[in-house]
């Protein structure tokens, strides 16, 4: 008999495909229409593009609950997701980037709320932490789903963030993807993705990444903090997790039964 293709393999390939439209994407749209008011429009138009392919793909094999969303893990993942918008944070202030908000007006605010919690957190999360990593977790396991969706999550932002930027990003992809394996789904993670892109288009707003590699650490306390506070997230999520989920609310102060 004929061995049958795993779901999450044949998914994966379809994802492929799926992406396949960026490469021209890249080497002439981006280009083109950056700077003009057709960037916004064609933006939105390709973040819809994905989202009909995560539930085209998705749900032929899976349930919106088997792609994360559900109502697992919400606190768990605001409380990490808070941490690491945290670290993200003291690390900008320990390189000399103090906070530049911006004056506060209800359409710029509304407009990015719109965009981010509606468009870039939902659909970014149900593509990476949803989709991928499903797929990669069935096919292979749950450490591949971690290290490949974050890969694909790196990559995805090469494109316009350069090296450095992928990099950043897939470094939070493996704390996502981790977050990701221990609630179980995608709700919060798209809340804390949502939130830490507005703050940082709202506290940040002119920040480039050739101004992040020109600058030195000026606050070393600020940066041991933050790499601190990342370690002990890392550790809870890896090693700790399973210990505290263990202890029920409550099991500490009931009585033993004689």
């Amino acid at each position: 008999m004929q061995k049958r293709l795993s779901p999450g393999l044949v998914a994966l390939v379809h994802v492929g495909i799926m992406f396949l439209p960026g490469i021209p994407a890249y080497l002439w749209l981006w280009p083109n229409v950056k700077g003009t008011a057709w960037l916004m429009p064609i933006h939105v138009a390709v973040y819809f593009y994905f989202l009909a392919g995560c539930l085209i793909i998705g749900l032929r094999r899976w349930s919106l609950s088997d792609l994360g969303l559900n109502r697992k893990g919400v606190g768990l993942s605001l409380a990490c997701g808070g941490a690491f918008i945290l670290v993200r944070q003291l690390g900008l202030l320990a390189l000399g980037f103090s906070p530049e908000l911006q004056p506060l007006t209800f359409r710029r605010l509304a407009g990015e709320i719109g965009f981010y919690f509606g468009l870039v957190g939902p659909i970014e999360e149900l593509l990476f932490r949803g989709l991928i990593y499903r797929a990669l977790d069935e096919w292979r396991g749950t450490r591949l789903a971690i290290w490949g969706s974050a890969l694909a999550f790196g990559m995805y932002h090469v494109g316009w963030q350069g090296p450095l930027g992928a990099l950043g990003c897939f470094v939070a992809g493996l704390i996502f993807g981790a977050i990701r394996w221990r609630a179980g789904g995608i709700v919060g993670l798209i809340l804390a993705h949502s939130l830490l892109d507005v703050i940082a288009l709202e506290m940040h707003p002119d920040l480039t990444l050739e101004q992040i590699r020109q600058v030195q650490v000026v606050h070393p306390s600020l940066a041991i903090l933050g790499d601190l506070i990342l370690l002990a997230l890392i550790v809870y999520l890896w090693k700790l997790y399973p210990a505290f989920e263990r202890i029920k609310p409550g099991a500490l102060f009931k009585k033993t039964e004689r």
